[in-house]
């Protein structure tokens, strides 16, 4: 799916910017988060991993490209999420996967957020992250890297904010479009450990609100804990669940952390399940072609083993995607049921044959799509969300759903179609699930999605 109020704004910025089940262990990570907040050298000390424990992805974000990005120089880059999973020790990855150029960052911070929306940190709870025991890491060119493991207290859901410093000129830093989270610049300089938000701006949300270079948190976890990827367009993403998607106007953040994914592990953290969820979406996305604009990242069949394969600690996908291969405009092609049923097959193939198991979720409603024009275009209306909709996509979308509902290759399905329809009007979405663009699923829609999913498909599998 694709909010095109927030991914298409920038396109024409190009050139300017590239030019410059219960587990006894449970109880064990909850009493080892007893640990003094206060004392910072036992708090950030290099640590080992007890050989009851392995790790485990706690939160995640897929790569989309590196076309657009700020171009950042001798200023503090801060970010914020939600890990998924309580931990006393934990590392956190960072990606240079789609630049041409190597990235050096510095002083990269760990510490407690204050209030979701603002750049605060709680005082007394940072910890500097090295890599290989130093503070500086260059990262060649399509390559990651991991942060050594430290000791750090940190409960699921307890929102955390990542800040590095950028030494140098970098104009090009790989990114995950449309984070559905507000990203800050500094004023020049290394403010990394200052907790205040007073050397820092809100990067407008309109223009964009990517992370950057950060792509996993990966916790310790009794070795019975499992990560769970949600992989998918911008449905998984969460597009439409923080912010007023078509207000025409950048809207302040009104929640947080409201995607699918975020309230699966709710419900599976509410169920003592020893799985924490990681997520794998990119708005824009396709299953068999690169997306419609570089941003929207390589097709799910390229980018398969990277973002979903390659994750620490994997034994269950939960795949929902098809609507943009549906719905985006192509140039002298169509893809028909037949294709998206062949990526699915190849899909479930490679996750078997790594000894993953794969559920398959059914495309939701569609028809009624609106989709507002490019705002650095005039906001000229454009056709691109009407395809979504169109009589040719339902009746595709319907196949393909009838036949995911069928098929037994996966290992189970889940029908976000069906939960999220209005009941009197199957091809729509219900109004209480609606963002307003009869595309994307409200806040409520969201949760909905999450609760339709059987929690046994993990368990019996």
């Amino acid at each position: 799916m694709i909010c095109f109020q927030r991914l298409l704004y920038i396109p024409l910025l190009a050139l300017t910017l590239l030019g410059c089940g219960t587990d006894n262990n449970f109880s064990a990570v909850s009493t080892s988060l007893q640990m003094s907040d206060h004392n910072t050298a036992e708090r950030c000390s290099p640590t080992r991993l007890p050989t009851s424990q392995h790790m485990v992805t706690s939160w995640r974000t897929a790569p989309s490209d590196a076309l657009i990005t700020h171009p950042i120089s001798a200023l503090t880059v801060r970010q914020f999420f939600a890990p998924h999973h309580d931990s006393d020790r934990i590392r956190l990855r960072l990606s240079n996967h789609y630049s041409n150029l190597p990235v050096t960052l510095e002083n990269i911070h760990i510490a407690k957020e204050i209030t979701p929306g603002k750049a605060e940190l709680q005082p007394n709870t940072e910890c500097l992250l090295t890599f290989a025991g130093k503070s500086k890491i260059t990262i060649p060119a399509g390559q990651s890297a991991v942060s050594d493991t430290i000791s750090y207290p940190l409960r699921a859901f307890e929102r955390v904010g990542v800040s590095f410093y950028a030494p140098t000129l970098t104009p090009q830093v790989t990114r995950h479009l449309n984070a559905n989270e507000i990203l800050f610049m500094s004023i020049p300089g290394d403010f990394t450990k200052d907790p205040n938000a007073t050397p820092f701006m809100a990067v407008p949300d309109g223009y964009t609100s990517n992370f950057l270079a950060i792509e996993a948190l990966e916790v310790a976890a009794p070795k019975s804990v499992r990560t769970i990827v949600t992989v998918g367009d911008s449905i998984t993403d969460g597009s439409g669940s923080t912010t007023q998607i078509l207000s025409g106007l950048s809207s302040p953040m009104t929640s947080s952390d409201q995607r699918y994914p975020n309230h699966l592990q709710r419900r599976i953290l509410e169920a003592k399940l020893p799985f924490t969820v990681a997520n794998a979406g990119i708005g824009g996305n396709e299953l068999i072609n690169d997306a419609l604009l570089p941003q929207f990242g390589a097709s799910l069949l390229k980018r398969f083993d990277h973002d979903v394969l390659s994750v620490t600690g994997l034994s269950h996908i939960l795949l929902m995607i098809g609507t943009n291969d549906l719905g985006n405009p192509k140039l002298g092609q169509s893809i028909t049921p037949e294709d998206l049923i062949t990526g699915y097959k190849s899909l479930i193939e490679r996750a078997h044959q790594a000894n993953v198991k794969l559920i398959l979720g059914t495309i939701p409603p569609a028809e009624g799509t609106v989709l507002k024009g490019l705002p650095i275009l005039g906001n000229l209306p454009l056709p691109i969300g009407i395809l979504h909709g169109s009589a040719e996509a339902k009746k595709s979308r319907d196949a393909i759903n009838a036949w995911i509902r069928t098929q037994t290759l996966s290992d189970g399905i889940v029908d976000f179609d069906q939960c999220l329809a209005d009941p009197q009007n199957p091809g729509y979405l219900a109004d209480e699930f609606n963002s307003g663009d009869n595309l994307h699923p409200s806040p409520a829609g969201y949760l909905a999605m999450a609760e339709c999913i059987d929690l046994n498909l993990f368990i019996t599998h």
